[in-house]
């Protein structure tokens, strides 16, 4: 009876404690409270956890894994029904076999919850974005109302009305820089003029902001529905770089697979392809190829939708 295998233990789990400091964490933001109460030191340990999650490298499975493990364990069932029937074989050969079969679902299992995993922190990131723009959304309409609609305007922004527009160009103006002035103002936080999915991976990475049109003032009423601002905008970002785009890449800021969207009525939307009716928001109209991106900054004309940062 002794050389019957133990189960091995269910696993850890989430405390209760655990469990409100991280529904805390989602409704905040992730951002933990900084106060030494015991909520607070639950909340920075989820983080701590989940930091450790986003470092580790994530793959998905490879179907052949899957495969090899299940046949592992159709030939351990019947290495175990031969033995019933034969005469006992030694001690040390019975266990080795137990420990494989044990292998053989650990390996299962590793193979099934890392890409589950995975996923959920994807979702737990594209939420903590969304809750950051909302919190600017609100943040540049407190700013519109105080400042006769109008949105916030550096001096940057302003050059390009003058008599030299070209001597800006893409590669050294950062248009999101005019967002900064909610911060300043005190209109919105510093950790919420950011994507959570992206800070890690490049911290340079802005929040793209709405270019405004040469032929209408930039006042939030003007925009009306139009979109906002959004995560950060991949055409300009390979621009760059020198490497090409296509007119249906989505912002590197969640892996590709979408961008959220902030539009000036306050709606907020999680788009898989950066279009709105036709309208692709990364690229100025006309533009559909990485050639015909222009190099130097210019204003469009009409109500084109063009969020850069």
């Amino acid at each position: 009876m002794n050389d019957i295998p133990q189960q091995p233990d269910s696993g850890p789990s989430l405390s209760d404690a655990e469990q409100r400091a991280l529904d805390r964490l989602v409704e905040r933001g992730w951002h933990a409270a900084t106060d030494d109460s015991t909520d607070a030191a639950d909340e920075r340990r989820v983080l701590d956890v989940i930091r450790l999650l986003e470092q580790y490298p994530v793959q998905d499975s490879d179907p052949s894994l899957i495969d090899a493990t299940l046949a592992r364990i159709q030939a351990n069932d019947r290495e175990q029904a031969n033995r019933l029937k034969l005469e006992q074989r030694p001690r040390r050969f019975a266990r080795w076999a137990d420990l494989g079969g044990i292998a053989a679902v650990v390996l299962l299992a590793a193979g099934v919850a890392w890409p589950v995993m995975a996923r959920m922190r994807s979702a737990a990131l594209q939420a903590g974005c969304a809750s950051n723009m909302r919190a600017m959304g609100a943040g540049l309409t407190s700013y519109a109302t105080d400042h006769r609609d109008y949105l916030p305007m550096t001096a940057g922004l302003n050059s390009l009305t003058s008599p030299k527009p070209s001597m800006l160009d893409w590669n050294t103006y950062e248009h999101g820089g005019n967002l900064v002035m909610l911060i300043h103002h005190g209109y919105c936080s510093t950790d919420q003029m950011q994507c959570p999915g992206c800070a890690a991976k490049s911290p340079h990475r802005h929040i793209s902001f709405r270019m405004p049109a040469s032929d209408r003032a930039f006042r939030l009423t003007v925009i009306g529905r139009g979109a906002l601002i959004g995560d950060a905008n991949p055409a300009l970002e390979l621009h760059r770089m020198g490497k090409p785009f296509g007119t249906g890449d989505s912002s590197a800021s969640h892996d590709q697979r979408g961008q959220n969207v902030l539009f000036g009525d306050g709606a907020l939307l999680w788009l898989t392809r950066p279009e709105v009716e036709g309208d692709n928001l990364y690229l100025q109209r006309g533009a559909r190829a990485d050639e015909r991106l222009p190099t130097l900054v210019e204003l469009s004309k009409g109500d084109d939708a063009f969020l850069a940062q």
